[in-house]
C-alpha cells in the first residue's frame, strides 16, 4: 500500500512539474512581442490593431498562438487555494445539507448527483412538492368526515414513497369508516410529524455561506483587475441555486426510508377491518360481527409502500425528496382515491345515513363529536359501499387521476427553469463581460452545464410518465403479452433506458462542473484559445487582452447586474410562500413543530 501511494504521489508531482515547466506567462510573451518593432498582430484593449508593436496591450488569437503557444499559464498555488476556498468550498460544504433519507447509500449518492448535476430537476421536485401539498390541503378542505384532516396530513407527508392502496377485503374502507381506526390515523400522523428537519445547525450553515459569499463578492469587485482570468466570480454565482434548494427542502418533513416504513408498519399493527355478513344476518337489523385486526385477516395493508421490485421505475421507490418527480401521477391517484372515498362517506353522513342502513341515524349529545360511533359500523359489504367501492373482490379499481396535474407540472417547470437559468445566465454574463469579452471556455462551460441540467430534467420527467403509462396499461390488461413485445413492455423498457442514461449524465455533469471550477482556479483555461473568446468571436476576430490598465467599469457593472439579477429571482421565487405551501395543514392548523 505504501509503495502504491508513493508511486501515485511521484506521478502527480511529475505531471505537475511537467505542466509548470512547459507553461508560460502571457505577460512575458507580450514583452517579447513588443521588443520586435516590426511584428504585427498587436491590439489595443478593444481588439483594434495597432501600428507599433510597442503600443500593443493584447494579441490577436493567431499571433498569441505563434508567440505564446497553445499551453496554459503556470499553476499558482496561492491563487488556486484562495479562489477555491472562497468560491467553491463553501458550496461543496453546503451540499451536505441537502436532504437524503434513501434506503441505501448508493441511492443517497445518486440523489446528490441528480441535485448537483441537474438543479432543474431538484427545483422541479421542490416546487411540485409545494404545489402538491397545497392541492392536497384544498382537496380535503370541503370534507367534514372524521379523520379527513389526518388523512390529508398523512398523504402529504408520504410524498416521499410510492403509496400502495388496497381496497380489497375492505382494508382501505375500514381505515376510513370504522371508529376503531381513529387511533390508526392519529398514530400515523404523529409518527410522520416527528420528521421535521429545520435545525439551527442547518440554518447557520446557510447563513455562513451567504455571509462568506457577500464578503467574497465585495472583495472581488474592489480588486477586479487582480487575476481576472482565474477569478471565481462566475463560479460563485453559478452555485447560487443551492441556497433556495437547501432552504426549501429544510421546510419539508424529510424522513429516512426505515422511519417511514416503521411509521406505517406500527400504525398498521393497530388497524382494524370489518367482517363480511353471514347469510343468517341478512334479515337481522343489528347483528354485525365485531371488527378484527387487519393483520389477522390479510397480509396486505390498506395503506402501504410499494417495494422496489414492484414499481415500474426505480426512482419512484427511492425516498430522497429529489425523486418526488417520479411519484407525481401515482401520488395524485392515491390522494384522489382516498379523497373520493372520504367524500362518499361524507355525503352519506350528511344525509344521516349510517353505514349499517338497517339501523337508524343516531345523534350525539357531545358538541365536539359530530358522528356517533354507532353510525360508523357495519359489515364489509356495507363499509365498501359507504366509501363508493364496488364489491369486495380481489380486483383493485383503476386508480383515478384528478384534474389540474399538468397545470401544476407546468407551473413547477416554470419555477425550476427560472431558478436554473437565472443563476446560469448570471454566471455566464459575469464571464462574458470580463476581458477579453465574449463567449469563451468558461462561460461556455456554464451554459453547457445548464443545457445538460435542463435535458436531464426533461428526460427523467418523460421517463416517469412512460413508466406511469406502462403501469396503467399493465393494470388494464392484467398480464403482459406472452410475446414480450407490447406497449407496456416497450414503455417500461424505454423509461428504464432514459432513467439510466439521465442518471449517468447527471453524474458526469456533476463531476464536470466541479472540475470546470477547479480548472478555472488553476488557470487550465488560461490559454490563447480560452482567453481570446474564440467561441464567441471566431478565430479571425478573437484577441487576448494581456497588459494591465483595462477599464473595468463595464465589467464591474456586469458583475453587479448579475448578482442583482440572481437576487431578484430569489425574491420572486417567494421562498416563504413556498415554505407555507409545504406545510401539511387543512382547516385547522398543524400543531407547531418549531419547539420539537
Amino acid at each position: 500500500m505504501r509503495s502504491t501511494g508513493s508511486v501515485k504521489l511521484f506521478l502527480f508531482i511529475s505531471f505537475f512539474f511537467v505542466s509548470v515547466s512547459t507553461s508560460h506567462t502571457f505577460t512575458r510573451c507580450l514583452e517579447t512581442f513588443r521588443a520586435n518593432g516590426n511584428a504585427t498582430g498587436g491590439t489595443d484593449f478593444f481588439g483594434r490593431p495597432v501600428n507599433d508593436s510597442r503600443d500593443a496591450v493584447g494579441l490577436t488569437y493567431e499571433q498569441c498562438m505563434v508567440s505564446c503557444g497553445a499551453g496554459q499559464e503556470p499553476f499558482n498555488w496561492s491563487i488556486f487555494s484562495q479562489q477555491f476556498s472562497a468560491w467553491l468550498l463553501p458550496w461543496l460544504a453546503l451540499v451536505s445539507q441537502l436532504p437524503f433519507g434513501a434506503e441505501s447509500r448508493i441511492d443517497n449518492l445518486i440523489s446528490v448527483a441528480l441535485t448537483v448535476g441537474s438543479p432543474t430537476l431538484a427545483a422541479f421536485s421542490l416546487f411540485i412538492t409545494a404545489l402538491n401539498t397545497r392541492w392536497g390541503n384544498e382537496r380535503f378542505s370541503t370534507i367534514k368526515y372524521p379523520n379527513h384532516e389526518n388523512a390529508a396530513k398523512a398523504l402529504i407527508y408520504l410524498q416521499q414513497v410510492p403509496l400502495r392502496l388496497t381496497t380489497s377485503e375492505g382494508l382501505l374502507a375500514s381505515l376510513i369508516v370504522l371508529p376503531e381506526n381513529d387511533d390508526w390515523w392519529e398514530s400515523l400522523v404523529d409518527r410522520l410529524q416527528q420528521t421535521y428537519t429545520w435545525t439551527i445547525a442547518a440554518a447557520t450553515s446557510v447563513a455562513w455561506v451567504m455571509i462568506a459569499l457577500i464578503f467574497t463578492i465585495a472583495d472581488s469587485v474592489m480588486n477586479l483587475g487582480s487575476n481576472v482570468n482565474s477569478s471565481g466570480q462566475g463560479a460563485g454565482i453559478l452555485w447560487l441555486w443551492l441556497v433556495p434548494m437547501v432552504v426549501g427542502w429544510l421546510w419539508v418533513p424529510v424522513c429516512s426510508y426505515e422511519k417511514l416504513k416503521a411509521a406505517i408498519n406500527k400504525a398498521n399493527e393497530i388497524a382494524f377491518v370489518t367482517a363480511p355478513e353471514k347469510p343468517s344476518q341478512v334479515n337481522n337489523a343489528v347483528g354485525i360481527n365485531p371488527p378484527r385486526r387487519a393483520s389477522e385477516v390479510s397480509d396486505m395493508q390498506g395503506l402501504g409502500i410499494y417495494e422496489k421490485k414492484e414499481v415500474f421505475t426505480q426512482d419512484a421507490a427511492r425516498t430522497a425528496p429529489v425523486f418526488n418527480y417520479a411519484r407525481i401521477w401515482e401520488w395524485h391517484s392515491a390522494v384522489e382515491m382516498v379523497a373520493q372515498a372520504f367524500e362518499s362517506a361524507d355525503r352519506m353522513a350528511k344525509r344521516h345515513t349510517p353505514v349499517n342502513f338497517r339501523n337508524g341515524w343516531k345523534f350525539t349529545d357531545e358538541r365536539r363529536v359530530t358522528h356517533h360511533r354507532d353510525n360508523r359500523v357495519g359489515s364489509l359489504e356495507q363499509v365498501q359501499a359507504y366509501c363508493g367501492f364496488d364489491g369486495w373482490e380481489d380486483d383493485e379499481p383503476n386508480p383515478p387521476m384528478p384534474s389540474g396535474v399538468w397545470i401544476r407540472i407546468f407551473v413547477a417547470s416554470l419555477f425550476a427553469l427560472g431558478l436554473q437559468w437565472s443563476t446560469t445566465a448570471s454566471a455566464a454574463i459575469t464571464v462574458i463581460f470580463t476581458p477579453t469579452t465574449g463567449l469563451g471556455c468558461r462561460s461556455g462551460t456554464y451554459i453547457l452545464y445548464g443545457m445538460i441540467s435542463t435535458t436531464i430534467w426533461l428526460t427523467l420527467l418523460l421517463s416517469s410518465y412512460l413508466a406511469h403509462l406502462a403501469k396503467l396499461h399493465h393494470h388494464d390488461r392484467g398480464e403482459t403479452s406472452s410475446s414480450g413485445f407490447d406497449f407496456s413492455n416497450l414503455a417500461e423498457g424505454l423509461a428504464t433506458f432514459l432513467r439510466r442514461l439521465s442518471t449517468f449524465a447527471a453524474v458526469c455533469n456533476t463531476l464536470c462542473i466541479i472540475l470546470a471550477c477547479v480548472f478555472q482556479f488553476s488557470d487550465v483555461f488560461s490559454t490563447c484559445y480560452c482567453n481570446s473568446s474564440v467561441l464567441g468571436r471566431g478565430a479571425q476576430r478573437a484577441y487576448d487582452v494581456i497588459a494591465p490598465g483595462y477599464d473595468y467599469d463595464i465589467t464591474k457593472a456586469a458583475w453587479i447586474y448579475a448578482v442583482r439579477s440572481a437576487q431578484k429571482i430569489f425574491s420572486r421565487a417567494r421562498c416563504n410562500h413556498v415554505a407555507q405551501n409545504l406545510s401539511p395543514r387543512t382547516n385547522s392548523p398543524i400543531t407547531s413543530r418549531g419547539t420539537r
